[in-house]
């Protein structure tokens, strides 16, 4: 007998097919992290962990190296937790834990909006969410794959969702009860906690914190408002006591070589940055693009195109605003995450760039869902065709292999980063048999593949400082060699 798929089915079918190219292509950008190693800043941020004194060396950091107060302990945290070879475990765990993340914070939302969303189509979502921002990304490499610069521009926003999903339940259980003065505690220390990784993520907490509080105020229900106005509002203390011990350091005097730019100049680079990466996006990643937008519009119309509700009127004003209102808030917050590289007097490094690429994307996906809703709900005899939503659906099951074609890319990338890593491994193993012979003043290998920056040729240089602490040894120079 011949067995046909339901039009219920193949919706289901799109989303199965669809997590799983996108889990194919997020488990070979995981898989091409196994071959990470340190390289260049890594040595410095591990090596301070040798110090006897470690309480007043922070400090010493604090006021002389590097404002961003928690990235020190989160890598000392996985040094402790997960070894020498953290490094090579980061990027793989970290890829699943922000896809985790945005699955909590997806699920809270649609709890919160009382939407009927699937648990595959919550899954599904945050898989592609996590997939064309990381295949997107300005510089992967240094986003993801080297550590200080993954601690500091990626792990916040694998971090945030998961304080977003926990501050949406708090936000819904205020329906039930009053919050306990543990939730109020956890909505300070934890954007706390997560500010001190770096600038562009704290400003982006604290506008959407206080996007968020004149919601409230808004719309809140008079018997709740209290009680979310005050969850909201001890989150946004968090972010802001952050941001300003991060401001305050005096160690900022060091990293910025010019002083600040007029504000007249700072709000015109504020409001320009954020148009250049706009554009740019289009020009520099058309079909990733227009796939990502594409892609939540056909499975959206092909979901609801035959539900027995149609939209009425308000609801079609209705959404036709939230379109407007995403793309200006979307602006926002990505005007709010290039403010401190604007003041900083550049534009925004690739690596700090990435999470205006996570907030273009789903800027991209929201919009795409709901143009596909506004069409599932309109009451024209051709949007509610059998043959366009056949079309539709054959087109569906295309676009969400289109992962595929990304996982095919990076798999051609596996031979450079295992030969870089066999390299890697080769000079620390000669490291190790020097020290065993005694030798405490070590000449190794540079190794030129390095995309960062390898040890130099100058023992007194701070790499090779912090390498020869790491190691154990006296001095490391490394030089250019044959064989």
């Amino acid at each position: 007998m011949k067995q046909r798929l339901s039009a219920e089915q193949l919706p289901g079918l799109a989303l199965v097919l669809g997590a799983f190219a996108a889990l194919a292509a997020l488990a070979l950008y995981g898989y091409l992290g196994t071959f990470s190693r340190y390289g260049s800043d890594d040595y410095c941020l591990s090596a301070f962990f040798l110090q006897e004194d470690l309480g007043n060396a922070l400090i010493q950091r604090y006021f002389a190296i590097s404002n961003r107060y928690t990235n020190i302990l989160f890598i000392g945290l996985v040094d402790k937790v997960f070894g020498w070879h953290n490094v090579a475990i980061l990027p793989g765990l970290m890829i699943a834990l922000f896809v985790l993340g945005l699955y909590l914070f997806l699920k809270e939302i649609r709890d919160m909006v009382a939407w009927r969303g699937s648990r595959g189509m919550m899954i599904f979502m945050s898989l592609s969410l996590a997939y064309f921002s990381i295949a997107q990304a300005p510089d992967l490499y240094q986003t993801l794959y080297w550590r200080a610069g993954m601690t500091s521009h990626f792990a916040p926003l694998v971090l945030i969702p998961f304080f977003g999903a926990f501050l949406l339940r708090q936000i819904r259980n205020t329906k039930q009860r009053s919050p306990s003065i543990w939730a109020y505690a956890a909505c300070f220390i934890i954007p706390f906690l997560i500010g001190g990784l770096s600038e562009p993520p704290t400003a982006l907490m604290i506008t959407v914190l206080g996007l968020g509080i004149l919601a409230a105020w808004r719309w809140s229900e008079g018997r709740q408002r209290r009680a979310v106005l005050m969850l909201l509002a001890w989150s946004l203390l968090g972010a802001l006591t952050a941001l300003m011990v991060m401001a305050l350091a005096p160690a900022n005097s060091l990293r910025m070589q010019t002083p600040p730019p007029p504000l007249p100049e700072l709000v015109s680079r504020i409001i320009s940055y954020p148009v250049y990466f706009i554009v740019d996006t289009f020009q520099a990643l058309p079909l990733p693009t227009l796939v990502s937008i594409l892609l939540p519009v056909l499975l959206f119309y092909v979901s609801y195109v035959h539900s027995p509700q149609s939209l009425s009127k308000e609801a079609y004003t209705r959404l036709g605003i939230l379109l407007i209102a995403v793309l200006v808030f979307a602006y926002l917050l990505i005007a709010a995450s290039f403010a401190p590289s604007a003041y900083g007097q550049s534009y925004p490094a690739a690596r700090v760039r990435f999470i205006g690429r996570l907030l273009l994307t789903a800027v991209f996906m929201m919009e795409g869902a709901l143009l596909g809703v506004l069409a599932a709900g309109g009451k024209a005899r051709f949007l509610q065709s059998t043959v366009l939503r056949g079309f539709a659906m054959v087109v569906l099951l295309l676009l969400v292999l289109y992962p595929l074609r990304t996982a095919w890319r990076v798999s051609a990338e596996i031979p450079s980063y295992r030969q870089y890593a066999a390299a890697w491994d080769a000079r620390e193993a000669e490291i190790y048999r020097l020290k065993a012979e005694g030798v405490r003043d070590l000449t190794v290998r540079f190794l030129s593949a390095e995309r960062t920056q390898d040890l130099g040729d100058q023992a007194y240089f701070r790499l090779n400082r912090c390498a020869a602490a790491l190691y154990g040894v006296d001095s490391i120079v490394a030089r250019p060699m044959k064989k």
